[in-house]
């Protein structure tokens, strides 16, 4: 055959396989057909162009009513291949976190913060007030929650 004939165009490894298995490795890539689309828009009952494109399952599952408008675009897929991502990629992530101190939890429980006999005056003056506050106007759930902070924070002051 001539230079530009069927042959031509085949890779050197489909020439070593069986003619029934020359197609079936071209196929092993697998191909995503993308089509541009224009649906209807349910609220306005208009014909919209998309922005995007698309598989025909994910148009068909997104819209009620779509209509193809172009060829696809074709792309091989290579599984192995890394797209893009917003995020830093760092190598060794996994070995990397191992030497990482852990964070704290909750580091303000290991040691509370010191309350001088000053601040628990001050305290227990307004938790009085506001627990009166609430009783006048019908806040029981505040008033209950307040008188528990209250007693707290005398047991606090008796045994500081």
């Amino acid at each position: 055959m001539s230079a530009f004939g069927p042959e031509s165009w085949r890779c050197e490894s489909s020439k070593r396989l069986h003619p029934s298995a020359q197609f079936v490795h071209r196929a092993a890539v697998p191909r995503l057909e993308l089509f541009p689309v224009r649906y209807r828009n349910p609220v306005t009952g208009k014909w919209v162009r998309a922005r995007y494109v698309a598989t025909r399952e994910e148009i068909a599952k997104a819209n009620a009513e779509w209509e193809i408008i172009g060829p696809p675009e074709t792309r091989e897929v290579d599984r192995h291949a890394r797209y893009f991502t917003p995020f830093r990629v760092k190598r060794h992530a996994e070995a990397m976190r191992m030497f990482d101190t852990p964070p704290q939890l909750n580091p303000h429980l290991e040691r509370p913060p010191a309350i001088d006999s000053v601040e628990c005056f001050l305290t227990t003056l307004f938790l009085r007030r506001y627990v009166t506050y609430c009783a006048r106007r019908q806040r029981y759930a505040q008033m209950q929650g307040s008188a528990r902070l209250l007693s707290e924070v005398d047991q606090a002051l008796t045994r500081g």
